[in-house]
């Protein structure tokens, strides 16, 4: 599918998270989608290209945020605590939800028109493995860092409807260079395929509000019900974890019983008291 700039070109795309391991992999894929891109990270980031330009600091800061987000058109949110045991429900809170909140509001206010949104697949992580999910069920987190992914979401949801933004919710699966157990046969997303899925959603005509898995094209997958927003944005992931299945099946899942039990995996299974037979 022919990509297609929207009917203005962007004059400048904020990255957020830009120093982190998916800001690092989608970067090269951003070039030529913008004037500039801007990259703002809590980390100090040297590599910049002649297009590209840096700043430092925390987006639940309103200062920073609204600096960040001035002549922005179109803003790629990664920036955050990336995962359950990455900080305290405190600090998720601040940096996740905060941080989210007060960096759409400085995008809203600065007429940033496009919002992409790094959300998870753990939002939906409490459903039953082996069976599943699509993008219309009720959200049923499996942690505090799933809740903050809720959230936004549904921030993202209230700004498409009540400001008229473009914005696109990705549930990113496993993002990493090659599968790392059995479960990530299904929930795998490649660092080609990651790339593919952010620039396609830059360069997309106007879509109102998305939400779309962020995996690879793997025939395990069993997250879906987001063919028409695939075909919507023209995002053909290219790769399949199968490639790795013959030296991944005797891998287990991290988190024991409780882990092989739900979609979210070992983050189940992190401090888990209830019984396992009730969560159906």
């Amino acid at each position: 599918m022919e990509e297609a700039i929207p009917n203005s070109s962007w004059r400048r795309i904020l990255l957020t998270g830009a120093a982190g391991e998916i800001g690092c992999a989608i970067r090269p894929a951003l070039r030529g989608t913008a004037g500039r891109v801007r990259l703002l990270d809590r980390r100090s980031i040297k590599d910049t290209t002649e297009d590209e330009e840096a700043v430092q600091g925390d987006i639940a800061d309103p200062s920073v945020a609204e600096a960040a987000t001035r002549e922005v058109d179109c803003l790629i949110h990664l920036a955050g605590i990336p995962r359950e045991t990455g900080g305290t429900p405190e600090e998720i809170l601040h940096t996740n939800v905060v941080g989210c909140h007060t960096l759409f509001e400085a995008a809203r206010r600065n007429g940033t028109r496009r919002i992409i949104f790094a959300s998870s697949n753990h939002v939906i992580g409490f459903y039953r493995a082996g069976l599943p999910v699509g993008t219309e069920e009720p959200v049923r987190p499996d942690g505090y860092y799933g809740v903050s992914k809720v959230f936004g979401e549904a921030l993202g949801r209230l700004y498409a409807d009540k400001y008229g933004m473009d914005v696109a919710c990705l549930r990113i699966g496993a993002f990493r260079a090659r599968p790392g157990n059995a479960r990530e046969l299904a929930a795998w997303i490649s660092h080609r395929d990651m790339a593919q899925l952010a620039r396609r959603c830059v360069m997309a005509r106007s879509f109102g509000f998305l939400t779309l898995y962020g995996v690879s094209g793997n025939r395990r997958a069993l997250w879906g019900g987001d063919a028409a927003a695939r075909a919507l944005i023209g995002y053909v992931p290219q790769d399949d974890a199968e490639a790795y299945a013959a030296e991944l099946e005797g891998v287990a899942t991290p988190g024991g019983g409780v882990a092989a039990l739900f979609h979210g995996g070992s983050v189940c299974a992190l401090d888990f008291r209830g019984d396992p037979e009730r969560v159906t």
